[in-house]
């Protein structure tokens, strides 16, 4: 224990070394790039606005991320970059959150923490077809990051310039253009504990043709990243579940603050669901059959089944990219430009062996709670419709002697719950292979005395072939375990000791009868009959026309008043089709049915810019901005978009600026043509731990429902298993009334770019207010949400979405909820209030150029309302939405050697206090100290070298998460996304180089 301290102080005193090196390098030199304020003899479009301008200013907040910032941090994926911007929010889907999921290696971005689908994703200003089915999020894998010559973050609603989508802000990919020359890139890379190999080989080839008149580029990338096994890291490698919900009472109880102190203490808490299974004999539940035939109850020290070693931390992927782009000047006035991208994308995701069970809407027999019999009426062959008993001969005697009948048929039945690990590989495995194509057709035109006009054509479509292998047909499950003595020789074999399936039409489709009573009594004949994949095919497709025309409409003195006006016309049609038995719920997994949607949307916009001052005292310029935007959508009808905004630098040195807009974003296809599926949820469930005695109005609403009381009467509390709760069934229902919603944003900032100071000309500051308000926000009601509407606030209306089952079932207990129905609806709105704060500035220092750049957000408010009228629920500070995020960059270079150091700040975080620290009171109804909930803050450092003393070569090597901070301790039954938030692969290391010709 002294070594590992010692090692940890070290660490710790290493840390804060390169941090204060980071702070000398800040008062000695800094940065590099006025990002927003550098002028430029061409004008210049900047993300925000259509009109081109000398000046690169932008209206809203704009951050902006360098193809040099993505060389100089060993990029592989665009989103690792981005993520660690402090407006972005946790990734929607990335490899560490989706590993475990039917969408491996998907990567999102989430700006604000609005959600993904509220973050608008253009390429060179242009919209991208999404990659992920029926929604508008774009998969940032298939963006080929060497293509990329800067990233614009544009935070504010800007549905008024980009249309639907845009309430959140802007991310806006802007391509390289115009390069000539080769660039060439190699990179291995490979983590501390030998995994998450990577490893990234492209080229760029350039070339001006027609005395320059023209240029073409192409490009070619591989990328390879290898899996994380969960098995491969302490925190993941086990079930562990939080100690402190475990010993959770229910109530008002002076024992929750024992509880709430073993918060983040974790409890090996493995599945009793296992390979054996678990069977409900009679009135006893939680039952192991042993090979002997006999039964016993289920022990957790020696059945408990380990779920967590089989899954993944990070998905595999291997993507190949291909690019190009032609330019050509037809003559002085006219220019012409075709681009093309296609990406494809191979990845697995791997899961747990999948449940295999009789009862619930994912069961085998939904009619009966999901018993099933073991004995049958035979007819006699020629007894005038007599019948005999005849029982299964799989079942073991002392198994069918301690069985009842439970449906009232006359006829002994089991239920029971157990693992598909006799499918080989004894795991889900999910393979998928995504397409991703893109094609624009352009041209611009120079109409004289500052008119321009631009138009273009542009498709893209996004095909996804997905399968999930090691599922069950519940069709021939609940056929083949009704099993007979063959007492009369059905099939002909000549035995009439043989088992064969009691149903004739399922014996002459092939029935196999099947024996799961006892661990390895599956035969590859039975798995052979059960086992089936689930497959899915999707495609999204978009096609975009759009005409622009920007110019001057006349002369004020503060300059030319600008004009941009435009229309578009877009298309997007998704279909996500399945086969027949996830459309039915039959493959024991979840229920997906298919989606098939399309919809239209004509739009015309208008933006004008009016100087109205410059060059006079304290007004060095005075600009107001106004853009608008009609929409009017084939689904929901016609709407508005519209902001306005002013800019006034009193002098040169110092710019105020200010935003109103008025965002919307229609439905997609998701949300409108969706049917109902059903799926598996976690839940905490607020009934859990109610006692006879227990007082309030939550124990007596729990203790209202008999499967609940039964269930405290039997074991002093209401109690439940693992299954119980990581096993819900989620009904997704749809809604085709939803509307759309508004963003209404406004953001006050101040830009200091201190030019008169000749020592500071290379310096930029930024400060800026946000206010977000979206209204009517488009979301599914979480099961949270409808639980505590139950039995929290007593309203009937939520309870009839909730089920509960009235006897135990597999290893399921009674009272506990068998399902959930979670609607789409138009919500009570989220809130987003905070401050960004950047800092940009280089200098020469040491015969080299030393800069530094920061990103800080403070969050003032962030939270939501569940549904229209609910009480406001505070999440700034939660886990996933830290109220500091800051970002501090260094990089020193000259023309032989570089570094760069990055260092990440994630402020301390709690665990949400409405829905789960509520849960802890003590016996005064007080909650105890936060500081139980409270997660520490976390720096992570990445560091890169580069040597660049041989002419065209650079040659590199890094590391990521360098001290190798290790991810908090949020065991199960936490709530929050703590794979998305923190990193969870730990140090790892990359080396390579580039060749520049």
């Amino acid at each position: 224990m002294k070594i590992h301290g010692s090692c940890h102080q070290r660490a710790r005193s290493l840390r804060l070394m390169w941090l204060g090196g980071s702070a000398v390098v800040a008062m000695l030199a800094a940065p590099a790039e006025a990002q927003e304020d550098g002028t430029s003899t061409a004008d210049i479009i900047v993300t925000g606005s259509r009109i081109a301008s000398p000046a690169l200013t932008s209206p809203s907040p704009l951050q902006v991320l360098t193809s040099e910032t993505l060389e100089n941090n060993g990029v592989v994926n665009i989103q690792d970059a981005l993520q660690q911007n402090p407006a972005i929010g946790l990734p929607g889907l990335s490899r560490t959150t989706t590993a475990n999921t039917t969408n491996p290696g998907l990567s999102t971005v989430n700006l604000r923490n609005l959600g993904p689908d509220r973050t608008l994703v253009l390429i060179d200003g242009r919209r991208s077809v999404a990659g992920v089915p029926g929604t508008a999020q774009v998969d940032l894998s298939m963006i080929p990051t060497p293509f990329v010559e800067r990233v614009d973050v544009l935070t504010g609603g800007a549905s008024a310039v980009y249309g639907s989508d845009a309430v959140a802000g802007v991310v806006n990919f802007i391509y390289k253009k115009k390069f000539e020359g080769v660039l060439l890139n190699a990179q291995a890379g490979i983590s501390e504990r030998g995994d998450d190999r990577q490893m990234v080989v492209n080229g760029t080839f350039g070339h001006n043709f027609a005395d320059g008149r023209g240029n073409f580029m192409i490009y070619g990338g591989y990328v390879k990243e290898g899996a994380v096994d969960a098995r491969s890291r302490s925190f993941s490698a086990r079930d562990y579940t939080s100690l402190g919900t475990i010993q959770r009472v229910a109530g008002n109880s002076d024992a929750n603050l024992t509880a709430a102190q073993n918060i983040f203490t974790p409890f090996y808490n493995p599945s009793n669901v296992g390979p054996g299974g678990i069977f409900v004999i009679g009135s006893q539940t939680n039952r192991v059959i042993q090979p002997d035939g006999t039964f016993r109850a289920y022990n957790a020290a020696t059945d408990g089944w380990n779920r967590a070693e089989w899954g993944l931390l990070a998905s595999p992927s291997e993507r190949i990219t291909f690019a190009g782009r032609v330019n050509f000047d037809v003559n002085d006035s006219v220019n012409v430009f075709t681009e093309v991208t296609y990406s494809n994308v191979v990845t697995k995701g791997r899961m747990e062996a999948s449940p295999m069970r009789t009862d619930s809407a994912l069961g085998a027999f939904t009619g009966t709670n999901g018993f099933y019999p073991i004995q049958s009426r035979v007819l006699v062959p020629g007894g005038n419709g007599a019948t005999v008993l005849v029982n299964n001969p799989f079942v073991p005697q002392a198994v069918l002697d301690a069985a009842t009948d439970r449906t009232g048929d006359g006829l002994k039945d089991l239920s029971f719950l157990l693992r598909t690990t006799a499918f080989a590989p004894g795991t889900r495995t999910i393979p998928t292979e995504r397409d991703n194509f893109r094609a624009v057709l352009g041209a611009t035109v120079d109409l004289g005395s500052s008119w321009k006009f631009d138009a273009y054509y542009q498709y893209g479509f996004t095909k996804q072939n997905q399968s999930m292998s090691g599922l069950a047909n519940l069709y021939n499950l609940a056929e083949g375990l009704q099993v007979i003595t063959d007492v009369y020789d059905f099939d002909r074999d000549g035995s009439t000791t043989d088992a064969v399936c009691a149903n004739a039409d399922a014996r002459a489709r092939g029935c196999v009868p099947i024996n799961v009573y006892g661990a390895g009594k599956l035969t590859q004949e039975m798995v052979d009959y059960l086992e089936v994949s689930m497959q899915r095919n999707s495609k999204q497709s978009m096609h975009v026309a759009a005409a622009n025309l920007t110019g001057t409409l006349f002369n004020l003195p503060g300059g030319p008043v600008q004009i941009a006006v435009g229309a578009e016309y877009r298309k997007e049609e998704s279909r996500d089709i399945f086969d027949p038995l996830t459309n039915a719920a039959r493959n024991g997994y979840v229920q997906l049915t298919d989606t098939a949607g399309s919809f239209d949307v004509k739009e015309a916009y208008g933006e004008l810019v009016v100087p109205i001052l410059s060059d006079t005292p304290f007004f060095q310029s005075l600009t107001l901005r106004g853009a608008a935007r009609m929409s009017d959508y084939s689904t929901v009808g016609t709407f508005y978009a519209w902001n306005a905004g002013v800019e006034w630098a009193p002098v040169e040195d110092i710019r105020f600026r200010a935003v109103y807009a008025h965002a919307v974003r229609a439905p997609n296809i998701g949300e409108l043509f969706a049917a109902q599926a059903a799926g598996i949820v976690t839940i905490t469930d607020p009934c859990q731990g109610i006692t006879l005695s227990t007082q309030g109005a939550i124990a007596d609403n729990c203790r209202a429902v008999p499967g609940i009381l039964a269930n405290i009467q039997q074991n002093g509390s209401f109690t439940l298993t693992q299954a119980d709760l990581s096993g819900v069934g989620g009904i997704t229902a749809a809604n085709p009334d939803i509307r759309e919603e508004t963003g209404k944003t406004l953001t006050l900032g101040v830009v200091i770019n201190p030019r008169s100071i000749p020592a500071l000309r290379n310096l930029t500051f930024t400060a800026d207010y946000f206010d977000i308000r979206l209204e009517d926000a488009i979301s599914r009601v979480p099961a949270a949400t409808v639980l505590n509407k139950c039995y929290r606030e007593g309203l009937a209306d939520f309870c009839q979405f909730v089920t509960r089952r009235t006897e135990a079932s597999g290893a399921y207990s009674i009272g506990s909820v068998e399902q959930v129905v979670r609607g789409l609806i138009n919500s009570g709105g989220s809130f987003s209030r905070g401050l960004d704060f950047t800092l940009n500035y280089s200098h020469q220092l040491f015969d080299g150029t030393a800069s530094l750049s920061g990103a800080w957000t403070h969050l003032l408010k962030n939270g939501f309302r569940a549904l229209t009228g609910d009480p406001y629920d505070n999440t700034m500070g939660e886990l996933g939405t830290p109220r500091d995020s800051v970002n501090v960059g260094i990089n020193w270079a000259n023309d032989d050697f570089g570094i760069t150091i990055n260092n990440e700040y994630m402020g301390p975080q709690v665990l949400d206090y409405e829905n789960f620290q509520t849960l802890y009171r003590l016996a005064d109804g007080s909650v105890p100290d936060s500081k139980y909930f409270r997660i520490k803050s976390k720096i992570y450092t990445d560091m890169q070298i580069r040597f660049t003393s041989i002419a065209n070569f650079e040659f590199f090597m890094g590391a990521k998460n360098m001290f190798d901070v290790k991810r908090p301790p949020v065991w199960g039954g936490l709530p929050g996304n703590v794979n998305g938030t923190y990193d969870v692969l730990g140090r790892r290391f990359y080396t390579g180089v580039r060749v520049k010709l």
